[in-house]
């Protein structure tokens, strides 16, 4: 991929967060731990990147119910499933379905670019804890 974007010095920390990351953050989880990380940034401009870095597909956003966006490294078309206990998202790797596309133009007589399955339930971790 040919990227024309510049990567600024907060643009590139931040990527390289959320590329490093074991999950999915919010914006306030990324600008907290770059504070921490003594990076000088505010929180506005981390949603500005954000944005850009989505624009340009060096990042994927997820719709959270509650939090708002949050941020993931896997760019490729993908199904994710929150806990309802401890709210954590998890990305899931079943196949993503292309053919719904052609299901939903046929009913509905639309043009469909994309879609967006979140599952909700409860995790294994809390499972386990329930028990």
């Amino acid at each position: 991929m040919i990227v024309s974007l510049k990567l600024t010095k907060q643009r590139q920390e931040i990527l390289d967060l959320i590329r490093n990351s074991s999950g999915h953050m919010t914006a306030d989880q990324i600008h907290s731990v770059l504070k921490e990380q003594n990076v000088k940034i505010g929180i506005a401009t981390v949603y500005r990147n954000l944005n850009v870095l989505y624009e340009e597909h060096l990042i994927n956003r997820v719709r959270h119910p509650e939090l708002g966006y949050i941020y993931d490294k896997n760019i490729h078309d993908h199904y994710h499933f929150r806990c309802v206990e401890c709210d954590r998202i998890q990305d899931v790797s079943i196949e993503y379905q292309d053919r719904l596309h052609k299901v939903v133009e046929d009913e509905l007589n639309a043009k469909v670019f994309s879609h967006d399955i979140n599952f909700e339930g409860i995790c294994s971790e809390c499972l386990k804890k329930n028990k």
